[in-house]
C-alpha cells in the first residue's frame, strides 16, 4: 500500500490531497454522519479535478484495491476498512442554466450549497431534508423529497451525467450518449462508477403556489392520543386534490419528554395550510406553530440533526398506506427502546407521506432500455 499511495501522489495535480493515519488531519476527514460502522481507511484522496478522479479509480482498480467517494458522509457506504476513500469536497461546482432550467452540479456539492445557487436565478430542484447531504449521491440513489409530489423524485430529473469508470475514461451517459447507462444511473448509479457530474432539471418556485413558497405546519401530540391522531392523520393525506408532503413521528424532547409530531408541508398560501390540515388543528395539540419557508432555506430547521458523530441511523422503508394500529404499536417499540439501550435519547421513529406523485412527461425516458 506504501508503494501504492506513493505512486498515487506523483500522479495526481499538486491541488488534491493525500492522507494517511499518520496525517493530522486524516481523522477529520474520516468523520461521518454516524458512528455506526464507521471505518478507518488506508488513505484518504482527494482530487481537486475531474481528471484526477479518473486517475484514482483507474489505479484503484489495477491494483485491486476497495474505495469509496464520499460528499456529505451520510451514506453507510461511504467509509471502507484499509482501503481507499475518495473525497470530493476539493472538486465542486454549480453552473445553473435558468433559460434551460437545468443546473449542472459537479463533484461534492452539498444541498445547501445548490439550494443558493438556484435561488439567485429563481430556480428550484429535488432536493433532501438536509444542508450536508450530498447532491449527486442523494440523486444518483433515488431521492424522495418534500417536493415529490410537484416534480416527482430526484432521478426522474437527472437530464445527463459524466462518471469515470475502472479503465480510467469518463463517460457521458444521456438519452442520445449510452442512454442505457443514463437509465441505470437514474436510481442505481453508485454501482458503475463514480458520478462526477449530473445535469439536472430545475423548476420555477411559481409551482409551488402563488409566492413561490412552501408552507411549515407543525403540531405536538401527546403519546397516548397516537391512534387517534394516526386515523385522522390518514384522512388527511388520502385526499389528492392539493400536493402536501410531511412527516408524523415519535420523538424524545429532553424537557418535555415523548412527544408525537406532526410536521406537514403545503404547497400554497398560508390559509389553504390551516384549510388542509384543519382536523388536525382541532384535535388541540399541545403545540402548534405556522412558518413559511422558501427554498434556499429549505432544511434550515433541520440543522441540528446534521452534525458528525454519535450514533444514530436514519432508514426508511416504503409503506403502501398508513396503518393507525401499526403507528401505535411503533410508538411502543419507541419506549421499548429507550427503556432497554442507554443512549438512544435521540433516536425517533417516523412516517414520511407524499401525496399522489404527477407525471411529467418522463415516461418515454424513464422506461428500461431494450436490447
Amino acid at each position: 500500500m506504501d508503494d501504492f499511495i506513493s505512486t498515487l501522489r506523483d500522479k495526481i495535480s499538486k491541488g488534491s490531497r493525500v492522507l494517511t493515519p499518520g496525517d493530522p488531519e486524516f481523522a477529520r476527514a474520516n468523520e461521518r454522519w454516524t458512528e455506526i460502522d464507521r471505518k478507518t481507511p488506508a488513505v484518504v484522496v482527494t482530487p481537486a479535478t475531474e481528471e484526477d478522479i479518473a486517475i484514482v479509480v483507474k489505479a484503484a482498480h489495477s491494483a485491486k484495491i476497495s474505495f469509496v467517494p464520499v460528499t456529505g458522509g451520510h451514506s453507510s457506504w461511504s467509509t471502507i476498512e484499509n482501503g481507499i476513500v475518495i473525497d470530493l469536497s476539493l472538486f465542486k461546482e454549480v453552473s445553473v442554466d435558468p433559460n434551460r432550467h437545468t443546473v449542472a452540479v459537479r463533484g461534492g456539492v452539498l444541498m445547501k450549497e445548490l439550494q443558493i445557487a438556484l435561488s439567485k436565478y429563481n430556480q428550484f430542484a429535488t432536493v433532501a431534508n438536509g444542508n450536508t447531504v450530498g447532491v449527486i449521491p442523494y440523486m444518483i440513489g433515488g431521492g424522495i423529497s418534500s417536493y415529490t409530489p410537484l416534480i416527482g423524485y430526484a432521478c426522474e430529473n437527472i437530464l445527463s451525467a459524466r462518471l469515470a469508470v475502472a479503465n480510467g475514461d469518463v463517460l457521458i451517459a444521456s438519452e442520445t450518449d449510452n442512454s442505457d447507462l443514463l437509465w441505470a444511473i437514474r436510481g442505481a448509479g453508485q454501482f458503475f462508477g463514480i458520478v462526477t457530474e449530473l445535469v439536472i432539471r430545475t423548476h420555477k418556485p411559481s409551482l409551488m403556489g402563488p409566492d413561490g413558497v412552501r408552507q411549515l405546519g407543525t403540531m405536538f401530540y401527546p403519546t397516548e392520543r397516537a391512534s387517534e391522531v394516526c386515523r385522522v392523520l390518514k384522512s388527511v393525506v388520502s385526499v389528492n386534490d392539493h400536493a402536501s408532503a410531511g412527516h408524523f413521528m415519535v420523538m424524545n424532547d429532553p424537557s418535555k419528554g415523548r412527544l408525537l409530531m406532526v410536521a406537514g408541508q403545503y404547497f400554497g398560501a398560508g390559509p389553504e395550510l390551516h384549510a388542509t390540515f384543519q382536523p388536525l388543528i382541532e384535535m388541540g395539540p399541545l403545540e402548534h406553530v405556522h412558518q413559511p419557508s422558501t427554498f434556499e432555506n429549505h432544511s434550515d430547521h433541520l440543522n441540528w440533526m446534521c452534525h458528525k458523530g454519535d450514533f444514530k441511523r436514519f432508514s426508511q422503508t416504503g409503506l403502501h398506506s398508513i396503518n393507525p394500529d401499526h403507528f401505535e404499536k411503533l410508538v411502543n417499540l419507541h419506549q421499548e427502546l429507550l427503556d432497554t439501550l442507554p443512549g438512544t435519547e435521540r433516536s425517533v421513529f417516523t412516517i414520511e407521506w407524499h401525496t399522489k406523485t404527477p407525471s411529467h412527461g418522463l415516461t418515454a425516458t424513464y422506461q428500461s432500455p431494450k436490447h
